[in-house]
């Protein structure tokens, strides 16, 4: 288990999500740190794909350029939020996307959320890593609400991607 993190209040903010970690590049810092920190117990490893997608959408100026990459992660929050993160449903987005599947990118939103990574970078608690891994998710996700419907339509169009494909994914 890390160490509990110290996050000075007067630091600069990410000009994606407002996290108070020394702008952009100080966020990315305490990405890339979660990130590694997932190879360090299954309980963080398993939330892994979650914090990543909940990331990259409240940063999607970066992982959200293109159509796809858009979609994909748009899709996966969904997954992740209202689907208990369903590992055969979140692993055959990617397939889908790799396909012909034609998707549209949408508008960027400003708010996403007030939660940021820094709150989620600062528990030492294994069982409070989790549970704000969680509410981060829950809280970008609702700042998506003009979008859910449509991240809905493609999770459908996976499931029938899977469905015509026989697809069988990772358990």
């Amino acid at each position: 288990m890390p160490a509990s993190k110290t996050i000075a209040a007067g630091q600069v903010p990410c000009p994606s999500c407002g996290a108070r970690l020394g702008g952009r590049e100080g966020c990315q810092s305490a990405f890339d740190q979660l990130s590694a920190e997932a190879w360090t117990s299954p309980g963080r490893g398993a939330l892994h794909n979650l914090v990543v997608d909940t990331y990259a959408m409240q940063h999607v100026e970066e992982y959200g350029r293109s159509p796809k990459s858009y979609a994909a992660h748009l899709t996966a929050l969904c997954c992740g939020v209202e689907h208990a993160a369903d590992q055969k449903l979140y692993w055959a987005i990617s397939r889908w996307l790799d396909g012909s599947a034609a998707v549209g990118k949408p508008p960027l939103i400003t708010r996403r959320g007030g939660l940021t990574i820094a709150d989620v970078y600062a528990a030492a608690r294994e069982d409070a890593y989790a549970d704000l891994v969680r509410r981060w998710a829950r809280e970008v996700w609702a700042a998506y609400a003009d979008q859910q419907k449509l991240a809905r339509t493609w999770l459908d169009a996976v499931r029938a991607h899977m469905t015509s494909a026989g697809f069988r994914g990772k358990s």
